[in-house]
């Protein structure tokens, strides 16, 4: 039990008795229902192991060092591990990719402006009770404006693992429910966790910073607990090694931004160094002994590399040093036999404008992020919908699992909401007959179910085509449309043969086609039909006899709108 107790984010050493002096408003949220609830379910656990709130609600039992025992794995200083995961994306790929990822994830609806809903589930709710639910819904969205700022939510929730809002009320007027929310800084705040497996939030503690007036120094910590309804609370869902730290999403491509950002200084370097372009000294130096010729060369390098110039302090010319000549040249001894002395250029560095090996880590910074590499060439596009690869389908519900990632936190907020103000328990709702979304990839949706209908007719067109096969059966095989659909076709066919039929007609015997139908000394009868502004309405039949009587296409069939559609034939 010692070592169990080691392990847990707090122990009872040390007692926080004067909550409601620090948090004032942690009754209101607390006697919410939501806590209570997780607590006593957990009671019954065998496996979560609760560590009840003996102390009641006026106290919060603390660990001294909290802080040190949460990130003893990582960077001990939360603030400094934030630090460098925000650094590492302001690097430009890992920001570039980063704004790929949360450009896609708000999308505002083009009717309602807005880029959540809430939808209701197995409930008989009524329209009225419906309809003030959604308002309820939508002034508590309101507040958290993310039309303006949720690009900026989504942003710090990928960098930074975790984003907290305090839910703001009136203390003396509690039924009014949460009036506002304010982001509460991601480095001052923690959860508390009522389990060895770090999955009951119990609550938060903040660590309110006090400042040294004379200094503006921090000097010290003050911690105040928050109830665990208090603060609307979204995570990134990664843990570390031993789940005792959130990890952000960014963390998955720190090796590739680390190698990324290294290739790029050598290949620096390495063009700095070769890039200029050297002389060869071939020098011819007779038949001179080694040391002579040794000698000879050096002559010729200190010549070369001194240069004329005019020195007042000495009264004439001098030779001063030119350090860049000794870079820039290489010397060699030529024996008798050969040719004369050869000046030749020595090319700089070959392949230097190769980049295979840079855009080699920068698509795999990418892969690391979940953003398609096709994305890095600003000719690739998908709008056709033709091109969209799995690499897209995979991005499109790695957005989703953010949305539903801060969903979980918005109808948890919601809920807390709904309990202040009474409507959860006036409609007796239960946390399943709710949910709240975001708006999905609309243009992407949009353009793979294009994908799917070319698909599908693409089968049906070559399985109607087949003498032996009926063209009904592969509009319901293929097409997937139900018995009402296939009897709605056959209706517009109908009338859209009697529409054809009349504009022939007009066509032939002009506009006044029906009195030239009549027959002599008749008149033609205004109920034929209506002309073109009456085609779906039912034309009479003509007199018997009459030449310019339409074709008999049949009765158009009745479609009851509330009658189910009929079983399919069995497949023969």
């Amino acid at each position: 039990m010692s070592y169990v107790a080691s392990k847990l984010p707090y122990n009872q050493s040390y007692v926080l008795d004067n909550v409601q002096d620090l948090n004032p408003k942690f009754k209101h949220f607390y006697s919410s229902g939501g806590t209570k609830r997780d607590v006593t379910l957990a009671k019954h656990s065998i496996s979560q192991q609760v560590l009840t709130w003996d102390q009641g609600v006026g106290a919060v039992a603390v660990d001294k060092n909290y802080h040190s025992y949460m990130y003893a794995n990582a960077d001990q200083d939360k603030e400094k591990r934030l630090q460098d995961y925000r650094v590492m994306a302001s690097y430009a790929e890992c920001g570039d990719a980063l704004d790929e990822i949360c450009d896609d994830i708000i999308n505002v609806n083009e009717e309602t402006g807005k880029v959540t809903r809430l939808e209701f589930n197995d409930t008989d709710l009524t329209e009225a009770a419906k309809t003030e639910l959604t308002k309820e819904f939508d002034k508590l969205m309101k507040y958290f404006e993310f039309e303006n700022k949720g690009w900026e939510f989504f942003r710090s929730l990928l960098v930074d693992s975790e984003i907290y809002f305090e839910h703001i009320i009136h203390e003396e007027h509690t039924e009014e429910g949460i009036l506002g929310v304010l982001l509460v800084p991601t480095e001052l705040i923690d959860p508390i966790y009522d389990n060895v497996q770090n999955t009951l939030v119990k609550g938060y503690l903040f660590r309110q910073p006090i400042m040294n007036p004379k200094t503006q120094q921090i000097e010290k910590y003050e911690y105040i607990p928050f109830e665990k309804n208090q603060i609307t609370y979204v995570h990134s869902g990664i843990w570390n090694e031993d789940k005792t730290m959130r990890l952000p999403f960014i963390e998955r491509a720190r090796r590739s931004y680390r190698q990324l950002s290294m290739i790029e200084d050598s290949i620096v370097v390495y063009r700095m160094v070769r890039a200029p372009e050297k002389l060869v000294f071939n020098v011819d130096v007779g038949n001179m002994p080694p040391p002579k010729a040794e000698a000879y060369l050096k002559k010729l390098m200190h010549n070369y590399w001194n240069r004329k110039t005019f020195d007042n302090n000495q009264g004439g010319q001098v030779n001063a040093f030119n350090p860049q000549s000794m870079l820039d040249s290489f010397w060699f001894a030529k024996r008798s036999g050969n040719t004369g002395t050869e000046v030749t250029q020595l090319a700089g560095g070959q392949n230097l404008g190769e980049l295979t090996d840079l855009m080699y880590f920068v698509k795999k910074l990418y892969k690391a992020l979940k953003v398609p590499s096709n994305r890095l060439e600003a000719e690739a596009s998908y709008s056709d919908g033709t091109e969209i690869l799995r690499e897209e389908l995979k991005f499109a519900k790695f957005i989703i699992r953010q949305h539903q990632r801060f969903a979980e936190g918005l109808k948890n907020t919601y809920v807390t909401h709904l309990k202040m103000k009474g409507l959860w328990d006036e409609y007796d709702l239960k946390e399943d007959n709710i949910q709240v979304d975001f708006n999905p990839p609309s243009s992407f949706h949009a353009l793979r179910e294009q994908q799917i209908f070319e698909v599908k007719s693409g089968n049906f067109s070559n399985m109607s085509a087949n003498e032996m096969i009926s063209n009904t059966f592969c509009q319901k095989k293929y097409l997937g449309w139900t018995d009402k659909d296939v009897m709605a076709n056959r209706a517009f066919l109908k009338k859209d043969k009697e529409f054809m039929w009349e504009l022939t007609q007009i066509e032939s015997q002009g506009p006044n086609w029906r009195e030239a139908s009549a027959g002599p000394g008749e008149e033609g009868d205004p109920a034929m039909g209506g002309g073109l502004g009456d085609v779906g309405g039912a034309m009479p039949p003509p007199p018997a006899g009459d030449p310019g009587a339409p074709p008999d296409f049949g009765t158009p069939p009745d479609v009851p709108a509330d009658e189910p559609p009929e079983a399919p034939p069995p497949a023969v």
